[in-house]
C-alpha cells in the first residue's frame, strides 16, 4: 500500500479526532463551570436558611420578645399616663375652683393618683409581656415567608443559568476547518486507494459530528437539589 495514501488517511483521521476532542473538552469546561455555579447558588441558599433557623434560637426568640414587650409597654404607658382629658377635652381637675382645694384634698388626690399611675404603669408592663408573644410570631411568619421567597428566587435563578448552560454545551461542535480538511484528506486517501486497484475504497469521513448526550457532563435540573 502507497505510504503517502496511508499517511494522508492517517492524517485526515487524526484532524477529525482532534477536533471532535476539542469540542468535548469545551462541553467538559462549560458542565464544570455550570456546576460550579449551581454548587454557589446552593450555598447561597443554605446560608439563607441557616440565617433563618439561627434566628429561631431560644435565647434569640427571648431576647426578641424582651425588645417587642418594652416596646409595647412604652406605648402603653404613654398612653396611661397622660392626663385623663373630659368629654368637654378639658384637664381632669382643671375645673376645681381657685382655693377650693384644701391641702388634705390636694394629698388625698396626689396620693390616689400615684396609686392609679402604679397600677396603670403595672398593666402596661403586663399588656406588653402578653402582646409580645402574639407579635413575635406575626413578625415571624413575615420573615419566614420573605425567607422562602427569596430561595425561591435564588432557585429559579440557578435553573435558568442550568438551562442555559446546556444550550451552550449543546451548541458546541467540531471547527468546520477540522472537520473539512480531515474529512477532504480521508476522501482523498480513499480515492487513491480506489485509483491504485486495492478495492472498494473505505467510506469516506464526512466530518460530521454527533454532541454526546450532554446531560452526562453534569448538568442536572435545580429540583435535583432536593
Amino acid at each position: 500500500m502507497d505510504p503517502i495514501t496511508i499517511g494522508l488517511m492517517l492524517a485526515g483521521a487524526a484532524i477529525t479526532a482532534h477536533g471532535q476532542s476539542q469540542a468535548l473538552k469545551k462541553q467538559k469546561k462549560i458542565a464544570v463551570a455550570g456546576q460550579q455555579e449551581m454548587l454557589n447558588e446552593r450555598n447561597k441558599a443554605t446560608d439563607v436558611a441557616l440565617r433563618k433557623a439561627v434566628e429561631f434560637n431560644p435565647d434569640n426568640r427571648a431576647a426578641q420578645q424582651q425588645e417587642i414587650a418594652q416596646a409595647l409597654e412604652g406605648d402603653y404607658r404613654q398612653a396611661v399616663e397622660s392626663t385623663p382629658i373630659t368629654a368637654q377635652g378639658l384637664q381632669v381637675g382643671s375645673t376645681i375652683p381657685t382655693g377650693a382645694a384644701t391641702t388634705d384634698y390636694l394629698a388625698a388626690t396626689a396620693r390616689e393618683k400615684a396609686k392609679s399611675t402604679e397600677s396603670l404603669r403595672t398593666l402596661a408592663q403586663l399588656m406588653g409581656r402578653i402582646g409580645s408573644a402574639g407579635q413575635l410570631r406575626r413578625n415571624e411568619a413575615v420573615d419566614l415567608g420573605d425567607t422562602a421567597g427569596q430561595i425561591g428566587r435564588i432557585q429559579d435563578g440557578a435553573g435558568n443559568m442550568n438551562q442555559i448552560n446546556s444550550i451552550k454545551a449543546g451548541a458546541v461542535t467540531p471547527s468546520l476547518g477540522s472537520q473539512l480538511i480531515g474529512g477532504a484528506l480521508t476522501s482523498y486517501g480513499a480515492g487513491r486507494m480506489a485509483t491504485a486497484g486495492l478495492g472498494a475504497a473505505p467510506a469516506a469521513g464526512t466530518g460530521t459530528y454527533a454532541n454526546p448526550n450532554i446531560m452526562s457532563a453534569g448538568f442536572r435540573p435545580v429540583s435535583a437539589w432536593n
